[in-house]
């Protein structure tokens, strides 16, 4: 089996070889499922993440439901990995993510959270871009709210190697749909 940084090249090598055109159409589509999937829950605070490069984008999600709240992710350590969470507006900070000009939550205050990925398998792991950010936060989150990975197609495979602190999430949109791994609870799917 490959290696985590050989993984992790592979797919971010394929995602961002992508036509841009279909990556757009992908990731509204990828919102649509989403916003599908909100309505039927009445979610109405989610947590998602602004695209950096080729990224599934989340804006027309955002832009389309003003009437929900939105939390984005801001760094606020990188030894350990840590994240604090906030709505709009945003501003550039470290990795050249647009992150909230005012983040003060510790865990987003979120009904659903979209969590990014370079490849996903069929348990719910992940593979990000290294920094162990998202692990850290699924380890802590509270069972109560709903984890969707959010990419492309053809950012899935069968199975990812992992260790003791990588975390899976309960689903995946992509631009074919919902598939979940674990469901959170009958209620949350309904």
């Amino acid at each position: 089996m490959a290696t985590k940084p050989e993984l992790r090249e592979r797919f971010k090598k394929l995602r961002n070889e992508t036509a841009p055109a279909d990556r757009q159409a992908w990731s509204n589509r990828i919102c649509a499922h989403l916003a599908s999937f909100c309505v039927s829950r009445r979610i109405r605070r989610v947590g998602v993440f602004w695209p950096l490069g080729a990224e599934t984008d989340l804006r027309a999600l955002v832009h389309d439901h003003p009437e929900w709240i939105f939390f984005f992710p801001r760094v606020t350590s990188t030894h350990p990995p840590r994240l604090i969470w906030g709505p709009e507006p945003l501003e550039p900070g470290v990795f050249g993510l647009l992150e909230p000009v005012h983040a003060q939550h510790f865990m987003p205050p979120v009904q659903l959270l979209v969590v990014p990925g370079l490849v996903f398998d069929d348990d719910g792991y992940r593979i990000g871009y290294g920094g162990g950010f998202y692990d850290a936060l699924l380890e802590r989150l509270s069972p109560d709210i709903i984890t969707l990975g959010a990419a492309f197609q053809l950012q899935r495979c069968h199975h990812l190697p992992y260790s003791p602190q990588d975390m899976p999430v309960q689903g995946l949109a992509t631009e074919q749909g919902l598939t979940w791994f674990q469901k959170p609870d009958t209620d949350a799917l309904a």
